[in-house]
């Protein structure tokens, strides 16, 4: 379902389990630069009827989660500290090509694999975390990362050939595989 070719290691999980401030401080990050995210393509974009109007509805969405996580965050004593960066995700906008429409596709496909990274990670988060209240709010956000993944393929598939856009994703993934092989055992969403 979610097309990723390399799945999260054990070594991930052990780090999360041990430093949970950790994961909901760069959870919280990662939620706000989704919208940023959202609204950038709007603004580079705004002739895109449908995609405005998606990525508006995505950028409140995301917006909510960033709540969401740092009330989690404020509830158990911890503080939203400044956002280091994501190695992941920088790593994977090098693989953006810079000509339109092949920028566009790929900002669309890079974010459709985000999402699925992050629904796979989610996943892992509710099976694994020993906090019950935690336990439940990740698998809350399961289906709605699965859901972003599939509406940013959705997207890319609207603006180019489905064939293109597979082959595209699909190339994609391998490279995302081994970006992610290289990030081992960092405690953050996608470290």
């Amino acid at each position: 379902m979610l097309g990723l070719t390399s799945a999260t290691n054990a070594e991930w999980v052990a780090a999360v389990l041990a430093d949970p401030a950790r994961v909901l401080v760069d959870h919280a990050h990662c939620e706000k630069k989704a919208a940023t995210m959202a609204i950038s393509l709007i603004n580079r974009y705004p002739e895109r009827r449908e995609l405005v109007e998606a990525m508006a509805l995505l950028a409140q969405e995301e917006m909510e989660h960033f709540a969401s996580v740092t009330q989690k965050i404020y509830e158990r004593g911890y503080k939203l500290k400044h956002d280091a960066g994501d190695k992941y995700v920088q790593a994977l906008h090098t693989l953006i090509r810079t000509n339109e429409p092949d920028r566009l596709i790929d900002t669309l496909l890079v974010s459709s694999i985000v999402e699925a990274r992050s629904c796979e990670r989610f996943q892992l988060l509710a099976q694994h975390i020993a906090e019950e209240d935690l336990r439940q709010f990740y698998s809350s956000l399961v289906e709605s990362e699965a859901q972003h993944r599939t509406l940013f393929v959705r997207l890319a598939r609207t603006y180019a050939d489905r064939r293109t856009v597979d082959a595209r994703l699909e190339e994609l993934n391998v490279l995302e595989g081994n970006i992610i092989e290289s990030l081992r055992g960092e405690p953050a969403m996608h470290g």
